[in-house]
């Protein structure tokens, strides 16, 4: 369980780390889709605030699945508050008839689990379980854009424009050296078993393709998959993540209610 466990969340952390049809565009170059990405991330920062909604998918092929195909399944929905520089985050995450309300402020993750109330934990713990997820982040998003192994600008309308950046194992172990970064800053240690599985990933496969609005360069969908290989006793993991943006520049404040100021604080990386 312990194993099946890390895997889970070095699953959900690599997605984190991660807006008349004119047809394709085949001679776009990757620098075009690439300046896109990031002048597009800008353009998010710089809004007030915005909404996000979506679905992620977890499946698992091999021993660790028994033989069963179902996915770990989950839909969010956020608003997010640009304020004075910082992200500040409010979202419900529900799974398997479970709803879970969370916040991330100052670099906190505020979260309401069911039947024990209100807790808290580090900026390294919120990262590790991936829960920034959809969130439009300047370092994340420049990782994808330094670390792309291609990228085009695949389609184009007089709305908006898709751009596709294709990952592999350079993107993948820069998630994991960034996750170590925030363990290191926080004193704290990483799960048991994670080194190890870390080092068994040896294949990481990974698409982004992301819509962006004509003018205003803001994410209007962003969708991602990806598969990685090589893991002892549990197989191939594969993922996938559909996000749409909405509400852009609406007065949305995300502050925290008296009751979670006061939450406990939890250890979530043992």
């Amino acid at each position: 369980m312990r194993r099946i466990a890390a895997v889970i969340m070095i699953a959900v952390l690599v997605i984190s780390f991660a807006g008349c049809g004119g047809g394709s565009d085949e001679s776009a170059s990757s620098s075009d889709a690439v300046s896109l990405l990031l002048a597009s991330t800008q353009a998010m920062s710089e809004l007030n605030g915005y909404r996000m909604s979506g679905s992620i998918s977890l499946g698992m092929e091999g021993d660790a699945a028994g033989g069963q195909d179902d996915a770990i399944s989950m839909d969010v929905d956020a608003e997010i508050q640009n304020s004075d520089g910082e992200m500040r985050q409010h979202m419900f995450v529900s799974m398997s008839g479970y709803e879970v309300e969370a916040y991330i402020i100052g670099g906190v993750y505020y979260q309401n689990v069911p039947g024990q109330g209100w807790q808290k934990s580090s900026v390294a713990a919120n990262q590790m379980q991936g829960l920034s997820l959809g969130m439009v982040d300047a370092a994340q998003m420049e990782m994808m854009a330094g670390t792309a192994k291609a990228s085009q600008i695949f389609e184009e309308d007089d709305e908006t424009v898709a751009l596709s950046i294709q990952l592999d194992q350079d993107y993948f172990q820069a998630s994991m050296d960034l996750y170590y970064d925030y363990i290191e800053e926080t004193g704290q240690q990483v799960p048991e078993g994670w080194d190890e599985m870390v080092g068994a990933i040896t294949d990481f496969q990974a698409e982004i393709r992301i819509w962006v609005t004509k003018p205003g360069n803001l994410f209007k969908r962003m969708e991602m998959t990806y598969k990685m290989s090589g893991l002892p006793q549990v197989g191939t993991v594969t993922s996938s993540m559909d996000v749409d943006f909405s509400d852009y520049d609406e007065d949305i404040a995300v502050e925290l209610p008296p009751e979670v100021e006061q939450a406990p604080e939890i250890e979530l990386t043992q």
